[in-house]
């Protein structure tokens, strides 16, 4: 654990992130696991009495299985020890980068990084920064495409307010927003308020196709280290740092 930051992360959470599958992801594994077996077998059965064609049709559901359980893998991540940083909360592609007014929770003009997690993506959640939970709201909405930064008002979404607490970083609000997509249905958070979190700690998961937004306020001086259509990994690629505001009063003198 980095100085500074809160010793603890949910234990459970803790836990859960020791397997290379998330545990939200055990029915749908089993699920599709079984659907696939039996189209395969089914597969088998008729190549042999139709014809060799029917083997496409094992190949097929060989390789949707083996997708669908894929999908629920939560890779080990070594996660950057770098003091003032934040890390992407997700794996996909740099979407967006801009200014928006936030305020629901931290109340002002903030800026916005949007990724978009396709299918392929790896889709855990991870904290962005060591901090503590303040305030979280679930939104029920629709299911547009994720990548459309107006999926943040239609869609449905779990927003996640939190305090930094780690050195070299100030003591402001962040914001984390997990979006449904066109394909997405359901957002799990475990999280409570009051909880503490570890930088690149696993926080939750969106199954399927969405989006994870991070949102700070512009008086703390973070400096984003990405640009648009970049590729994020959760937990391990750094998307800023906090510069202090003297140091860039400093440089533009």
């Amino acid at each position: 654990m980095q100085e500074g930051q809160p010793e603890s992360h949910p234990g459970e959470l803790l836990k859960f992130d020791e397997a290379y599958f998330a545990p939200w992801g055990r029915s749908d594994i089993f699920k599709w696991s079984g659907i696939s077996l039996l189209v395969f077998l089914g597969g088998g059965a008729l190549s042999v009495w139709f014809g060799p064609w029917w083997y496409i049709l094992c190949g097929l559901a060989l390789g949707f299985g083996s997708f669908m359980v894929l999908f629920f893998r939560n890779p080990e991540r070594t996660i950057p020890a770098d003091a003032g940083v934040l890390v992407s909360p997700a794996d996909g592609t740099i979407w967006d980068i801009e200014e928006i007014e936030e305020n629901e929770y931290i109340g002002g003009r903030c800026l916005r990084i949007g990724i978009f997690l396709s299918v392929f993506n790896v889709h855990v959640n991870r904290a962005p920064c060591a901090g503590e939970i303040e305030w979280i709201k679930y939104k029920e909405g629709g299911f547009a495409v994720a990548y459309d930064a107006a999926a943040t008002l239609s869609n449905e979404s779990n927003s996640i307010g939190m305090r930094i607490r780690e050195d070299g970083a100030p003591d402001v609000p962040l914001l984390l927003r997990q979006i449904s997509g066109a394909i997405a249905r359901r957002i799990i958070c475990p999280l409570e308020e009051k909880d503490l979190v570890a930088r690149g700690g696993l926080i939750g998961m969106i199954k399927y196709g969405s989006r994870t937004e991070i949102i700070v306020p512009l008086e703390a001086g973070f400096q984003p280290a990405v640009s648009v259509k970049d590729k994020v990994s959760g937990g391990l690629s750094v998307l800023g740092r906090f510069v202090p505001v003297e140091a860039e009063e400093i440089t533009e003198g």
